[in-house]
């Protein structure tokens, strides 16, 4: 019995030493790398881009606010061409059940367009605390006065409009090739910094598809709830070239994010058929497909982010890949 109890002791030490000495892991990248190709340097130091700020319009299929917010969002990047961009994630989270495919009798979802990345963001950026839809991310800023980065779709403007004022040190550019042969998309990015920064940066690359239809429950003119069969899903995101809390960019102490500093990386992607590997999917309705890709409505959106701390978006840029 001693023997035992001294056993159980020093087990009860060593889990208290480590969890005393327990520290914030490394950055790990849980994705499959993509990046084929990467190298920096000191170059000439660059004209800053104009800034270019991300809406982040997380959004559900049974949902009937959510067309709303996708108004507001597509109105403010219709008002500010060139200098906002949106993407619509429809999280694998089921926020009440807000998420599922429309299964009702007359109308019925073609696609299941959730996404576990979508969920990965939203868990990495910070979940909503009133737990519903819809909400976004304007540039991933914790504002003043909030104590969360999601806000709801009717501050949206002012936080956009504040953050036009800013200027990035960062600059992002972008160029896709698809090699249809292949079904190989290949995005080139080259991000030069204007200004020093400190700190880990983070790349991130989107791809995805615009003018998606589908059903989407909605609101008609009387605010009575009802399901469009022919509603256009925009900027929906599809997949990610990264992992989704981005590749870090300066990976070792010397590579310091001074004026000149460039990045040049590549990713190649095959955009064969997609299937609908959810975990855990909602039983009902029955488990649909995942929308294909189509290449006249596909883009790549890219963000270049401050720490895991932070999260604020320094710069993005959309790009078609047709």
């Amino acid at each position: 019995m001693k023997k035992i109890l001294n056993i159980l002791s020093f087990f009860i030490v060593v889990a208290i030493i480590f969890s005393a000495c327990k520290e914030d892991p490394p950055y790990v990248n849980f994705n499959k790398p993509r990046s084929i190709f990467d190298t920096t340097y000191i170059g000439a130091v660059p004209t800053p881009q104009a800034k270019e700020v991300l809406i982040e319009d997380c959004s559900g299929t049974m949902c009937n606010n959510c067309p709303t917010a996708a108004v507001i969002g597509n109105g403010i990047v219709a008002a500010n061409p060139g200098r906002v961009n949106i993407y619509t994630n429809y999280p694998n989270i089921p926020f009440g059940g807000l998420t599922n495919p429309v299964n009702q009798p007359t109308v019925k979802s073609k696609y299941d367009m959730r996404s576990d990345i979508g969920k990965d963001i939203m868990n990495y950026i910070g979940m909503p605390s009133m737990g519903s839809l819809p909400t976004g991310y304007i540039n991933r800023r914790k504002f003043t006065g909030n104590s969360e980065w999601a806000v709801v779709k009717d501050t949206w403007v002012g936080y956009v409009n504040g953050e036009l004022a800013l200027t990035t040190p960062a600059n992002i550019d972008i160029n896709n090739t698809y090699d249809a042969s292949t079904k190989k998309l290949t995005v080139d990015v080259t991000v030069t910094y204007s200004q020093a920064v400190t700190g880990d940066n983070y790349l991130h690359l989107m791809i995805l598809q615009d003018s998606i239809i589908d059903a989407q429950e909605s609101k008609d003119n009387n605010g009575l709830p009802f399901y469009d069969s022919a509603y256009v899903h925009r900027h929906v995101l599809m997949d990610m070239l990264t992992a989704h809390n981005g590749d870090l960019l300066n990976t070792t102490a010397d590579m310091t994010l001074v004026p000149g500093r460039v990045f040049k990386k590549r990713y190649e992607m095959i955009l064969g058929t997609r299937t609908n590997n959810l975990t855990n999917p909602d039983p009902t309705p029955p488990r649909l497909s995942f929308c294909q890709w189509d290449l006249k409505h596909l883009l790549v959106l890219g963000l270049v982010t401050e720490s895991s701390t932070t999260k604020y978006v320094l710069q993005s840029k959309e790009k078609e890949v047709q």
